[in-house]
């Protein structure tokens, strides 16, 4: 079996990520979100919640809370949270820290020359 080469895509200008806080484009039959997170680096996401299918990148990244009530701290870790229904991925890994069998694809992300750039 051989596997077609992956390839940076072109999804859109820095200056738009930047004024918007995030990009969705479609790059080889999927769309595909990248978002500016709090610390100012890129994830990029399919934008596509498995759970029930809603724009995911509509939702909001944030650091996943860890704990019991009243006792939540932060974990360090960024998940983005579907704005359908509140499932919430890791934008490095993919996974749903609740559901292990749940995820998302994820993809590298770059800028070059103003341009935000996925590999796909």
């Amino acid at each position: 079996m051989t596997t077609s080469p992956r390839e940076w895509r072109d999804v859109g200008a820095v200056a738009e990520l930047d004024r918007a806080g995030r990009l969705v484009a479609r790059v080889a039959g999927r769309e595909i979100g990248v978002l500016r997170l709090a610390d100012g680096t890129l994830a990029a996401v399919r934008n596509r919640c498995p759970h029930s299918g809603a724009p995911l990148c509509r939702g909001t990244p944030v650091e996943r809370l860890t704990g019991v009530p009243g006792t939540y701290a932060g974990s360090g870790r960024t998940v983005l949270r579907c704005p359908w229904h509140g499932w919430e991925f890791d934008v490095v890994t993919g996974s749903c820290p609740d559901e292990p069998s749940m995820r998302v694809a994820v993809y590298a992300v770059r800028v070059e020359d103003g341009r935000v750039l996925v590999e796909a």
